[in-house]
């Protein structure tokens, strides 16, 4: 039986972290996606290889959709090349964008359609 993977989005901190670690005990590899801040996301990786898991972390912004195509080819070179599978089991949807506005300034400003 083949270990579980999963790509947990926004997996640097906070949620995210904390989803990728929890599932890293349970004995799934995880792939976890940062914004900006590598630095943030190696010691989340080294964690997870600490508990005996293999992961890695992959730079991803979500609100850029045209990046998403490349991101699918990175992520499937890194189940070939690290994980040695050609698929992933799981997705933990975590990352996301922010606009600190109020609802009627986004409104205002076409934010919210």
């Amino acid at each position: 039986m083949q270990t579980k993977i999963a790509i947990v989005t926004g997996g640097r901190r906070g949620l995210g972290k904390n989803a990728a670690l929890n599932l890293a005990q349970k004995g799934i590899d995880v792939i976890l996606t940062y914004h900006s801040n590598r630095l943030e996301a190696d010691p989340v990786v080294d964690q997870i290889k600490k508990s005996g898991r293999r992961a890695a972390a992959l730079q991803l912004d979500v609100s850029k959709v045209a990046s998403f195509a490349a991101f699918v080819e990175t992520v499937q070179t890194t189940l070939k090349n690290h994980l040695s599978r050609d698929r992933f089991d799981f997705l933990i949807n975590n990352a996301g964008t922010c606009i600190d506005a109020s609802f009627m300034k986004r409104q205002r400003n076409n934010l919210i359609r």
